[in-house]
């Protein structure tokens, strides 16, 4: 497990596929996922046999300490190209309303960094986000994600292109005094 102040990443299990199909078909998360079908139980589940045996993409539960009982959403790791040391931020939800807002996800992006940075040891974490997500692309641009640049027109999704935010941090600026700062605002 990986553990912060109130909130715990933990391996993903057979038994949480029926809540991650459905926190994914929530129209509000649903629209910032690139996929354009809704997502069956069935599908979840090859995905899930697939993943099991991938070595470049790991993908963790999000779960409350004080209730273990209420999962809060997903987050993952995907495209881990161990010889040159980077990767993608991807998979990240919080399906579970009711820790929508209140630092949750800055938690957990202080945790994924922590993780990542220092126990994975790797070197560029990038990601690609919607346009229109504002509070993710945000969220990383507040723990020093670097935008790299906008793909134009980049997703088709709900009959209309969709511009995508690429953003960057690179180890060096995760040491950076401010990124460590605010890390450890949210983990100690």
């Amino acid at each position: 497990m990986i553990v912060g102040k109130r909130i715990y990443l933990r391996a993903v299990e057979e038994k949480d596929l029926i809540k991650i199909v459905d926190w994914r078909n929530d129209p509000v998360v649903y629209k910032f996922f690139y996929e354009q079908e809704p997502l069956s139980l069935e599908i979840q589940r090859i995905w899930f046999k697939n993943f099991l045996s991938r070595t470049d993409e790991k993908l963790w539960i999000i779960d409350s300490i004080e209730n273990r009982e209420q999962p809060i959403g997903t987050v993952g790791l995907v495209h881990l190209d161990w010889r040159n040391r980077k990767g993608e931020w991807g998979r990240f939800l919080i399906g579970n309303q009711n820790f929508r807002s209140g630092g949750y996800g800055s938690e957990v992006e202080a945790l994924i960094l922590r993780y990542y940075f220092d126990h994975l040891n790797m070197n560029r974490l990038q990601c690609e986000v919607f346009l229109d997500n504002e509070n993710v692309w945000k969220l990383h641009e507040k723990f020093g994600f670097k935008k790299e640049g906008l793909f134009r027109q980049y997703i088709f999704k709900d009959g209309k292109y969709k511009d995508v935010v690429y953003l960057s941090m690179l180890r060096e600026e995760y040491l950076l005094k401010e990124t460590q700062d605010m890390i450890n605002k949210y983990l100690g």
